[in-house]
C-alpha cells in the first residue's frame, strides 16, 4: 500500500488527482457532519453563530476556542450557540453559506474565531469572513482579536472594501501594529485594540509544585526566526544551569482526538509549564499558557511582529514574569537571572475582569453608533 501511495505522489498529475479526491472526501464528510447538526438544531430564541472554530492540533487556537466558548456561556447564557468550521462555508464543493444566511435572523450575532486570520498567508479564514459578510451585510458581527498581515496589496484592498461595507461590526486587533493597520484599512467600522482571549486564563489557576528547570516551547514552521541548530545550542548552554525540556503548542497525534479533548490537552500543557522555573518560547500562546501556569517566560523573536508586540500587553501588569530577548545570548542571561529569583508564581486576574467582562457592553454600544 505504501509503495502504491509513493508511486501516486511521485507523479505530479496523479498527486494532484489524489489530493483533489482527498479534499472532496473530507469536504463531504464535514458537510454531512454539519448538515446533521443543523437539522437537529431547534431555535429557541436569539442565536450566536460562532464561525471558524479551530479544527487542527494547534493548542493556541484550541485554547482560543475553549476561552471563547467559556466567554459566550458566561455572558450570553440566554442565547443558543451554533458552531461552524471555516471549511463548511468556503473551500468546499458543499458550501453551507446559503444555509447560514437562511438560519440567521434579526437580533442574532456572528462571532468570528480569534487569531492570525486576517491575512493572506494561508488558510481560508479571510475568504470565509468576506463570504459571510457578503451574504449577511446587515448582521451584528464581532471579529475577536486579530493579527493582520497581507503580502498582497490587492488582497488587503479586497478585505478592506468588504469590511468597510458592514453596518454593525466591531473589529478587535490583538497587538499595536495590527491595530494601526486596522485603523487605516477599516475607517468605516469601529476598531479597538484588545488582548488575545486566552489571557483570560491568567490568574485563574494555582500550583504548588516544586519548580525546577527551563522548558523550551519552540515552533517548527515558517514563522520561526532561529534555526533548530541555534535553539539546540541555547538548550545545551542552559543544561549547564539546570534541566531542560522541549515542547511545542502544535501537538503530534490524531487531530480529531486532540480537537475533541482540547481542554484536557490545554490544561495538561499549563500543568507541565507549572513544573518549571522558566519557559523560553517563540509562541504567542506559549507565552500566555506559561503565565497561566504562573511561570516566568522569556520571549524570543519570530519572523513577524505577532509575538513581540503581543508581549506589550503584559508591561506594567506582569513585569517580573515576562521578558523579551533580542538575541539568544540575551535569552540565556535572562534565564540565569530568572532561575535565581524567588517568586510567588501566582499571578492576579487582570484581562478577564478589565477586558472580557466588559466586552459585551462595548460590543452592543459600538455596533449601534
Amino acid at each position: 500500500m505504501n509503495k502504491i501511495k509513493k508511486l501516486i505522489l511521485s507523479n505530479p498529475i496523479t498527486k494532484r488527482i489524489a489530493l483533489a479526491a482527498r479534499h472532496f472526501q473530507l469536504s463531504y464528510k464535514l458537510f454531512i457532519k454539519t448538515i446533521i447538526k443543523l437539522k437537529k438544531f431547534e431555535r429557541k430564541g436569539k442565536v450566536i453563530f460562532y464561525l471558524g472554530i479551530p479544527a487542527h492540533s494547534n493548542l493556541g487556537d484550541l485554547a482560543q476556542g475553549m476561552c471563547i466558548r467559556r466567554w459566550l456561556k458566561k455572558h450570553y447564557q440566554e442565547r443558543q450557540v451554533l458552531e461552524m468550521e471555516t471549511n463548511a462555508l468556503v473551500n468546499t464543493p458543499f458550501s453551507l453559506l446559503n444555509k447560514l444566511a437562511e438560519l440567521y435572523k434579526s437580533g442574532d450575532m456572528i462571532v468570528f474565531q480569534s487569531g492570525y486570520t486576517t491575512t493572506d498567508l494561508g488558510g481560508f479564514a479571510d475568504e470565509m469572513h468576506r463570504a459571510v459578510m457578503k451574504v449577511l451585510p446587515n448582521a451584528e458581527m464581532l471579529m475577536l482579536p486579530q493579527t493582520i498581515f497581507f503580502k498582497s496589496k490587492d488582497n488587503e484592498k479586497r478585505t478592506a472594501e468588504c469590511y468597510n461595507s458592514m453596518k454593525h461590526m466591531l473589529f478587535l486587533a490583538r497587538d499595536r501594529i495590527s491595530f494601526g493597520m486596522a485603523k487605516q484599512m477599516f475607517p468605516d467600522i469601529p476598531v479597538m485594540q484588545f488582548p488575545d482571549i486566552v489571557t483570560t486564563l491568567i490568574g485563574n489557576y494555582s500550583f504548588n509544585y516544586s519548580r525546577d528547570g527551563i522548558m523550551f516551547c519552540c515552533r517548527d514552521d515558517g514563522e520561526k526566526y532561529y534555526s533548530d541548530e541555534e535553539i539546540s545550542l541555547l538548550m545545551n548552554k542552559c543544561e549547564r544551569l539546570c534541566k531542560v525540556a522541549k515542547t511545542d503548542t502544535t501537538k503530534v497525534g490524531k487531530t480529531a482526538d486532540i480537537v475533541r479533548n482540547a481542554e484536557h490537552y490545554i490544561m495538561n500543557e499549563i500543568d507541565t509549564y507549572a513544573h518549571y522555573k522558566a519557559v523560553i518560547t517563540d509562541r504567542y500562546h506559549g507565552t500566555i499558557l506559561s503565565l497561566a501556569a504562573g511561570t516566568p517566560v522569556i520571549i524570543i523573536k519570530t519572523t513577524d511582529h505577532k509575538v513581540i508586540t503581543g508581549a506589550e500587553w503584559f508591561k506594567g501588569v506582569y513585569d517580573d514574569y515576562v521578558y523579551v530577548a533580542d538575541s539568544l545570548d540575551e535569552a540565556y542571561e535572562i534565564a540565569k537571572s530568572v532561575l535565581n529569583k524567588e517568586l510567588t508564581n501566582k499571578l492576579p486576574l487582570y484581562f478577564e475582569t478589565n477586558y472580557y467582562d466588559k466586552l459585551p457592553e462595548i460590543f452592543s454600544k459600538e455596533i449601534r453608533k
